[in-house]
């Protein structure tokens, strides 16, 4: 009996909503951000301050395929602290391009979706070296490329104009930023407002 007291909740979580989640001419903002902010431990160590912002503005062409103009940034503040000495590295990265994705289930309140990213991606890498008694060491340089790769994750209906999601992405750097990074793994969360 409880068995299926726990089954009845589950497909009312998982049912399909009164009106479809995403459909067909739907136009949704889509916003997420953070910070985090870590300290050296006593005398050595590393510090880092980092903030990110991404957005974009997304159409459906029918009811699974959504095409999307976004943009995104990251800025970071990194200190390696040592006994006598600091090395600080500022890295700004700033991009812009578009998402394709694809919905299974658009009518359910939870949907998965799959895709792919690509973006035009500009960075700006500031160095300074500090040692006690020696002159302070600068460089800088500015690599740009393209950030792409795919995606994946789900969407969760809040209301009828609002829902939550969370979303993985693998993230490929070529051009010139790819000597700056590689690759990388990312788990976003946010927000997408629809315009019905």
């Amino acid at each position: 009996m409880r068995c299926l007291m726990w089954m009845a909740v589950a497909s009312l979580v998982f049912a399909g909503a009164a009106s479809a989640s995403v459909k067909q001419g739907d136009t949704e903002l889509e916003i997420m951000g953070g910070f985090i902010t870590e300290d050296a431990s006593g005398d050595s160590g590393v510090e880092t301050d980092s903030w990110f912002a991404a957005g974009g503005l997304g159409y459906f062409l029918n009811d699974n395929l959504q095409v999307s103009a976004a943009a995104f940034g990251f800025w970071t503040e990194t200190d390696f602290v040592e006994p006598g000495e600091r090395e600080e590295w500022d890295i700004d990265i700033v991009g812009v391009g578009g998402k394709a994705r694809w919905h299974f289930m658009p009518a359910n309140q939870l949907v998965p979706y799959v895709g792919a990213q690509l973006f035009y991606a500009d960075a700006d890498v500031e160095n300074t070296f500090r040692e006690v008694g020696e002159l302070t060491e600068r460089s800088s340089f500015n690599p740009d490329g393209v950030l792409w790769g795919p995606i994946a994750g789900m969407r969760f209906e809040l209301n009828d104009n609002n829902d939550f999601f969370a979303e993985y992405q693998y993230h490929i750097w070529d051009g010139d930023i790819g000597s700056l990074l590689d690759d990388g793994h990312a788990i976003f969360v946010g927000i997408v407002h629809q315009f019905k």
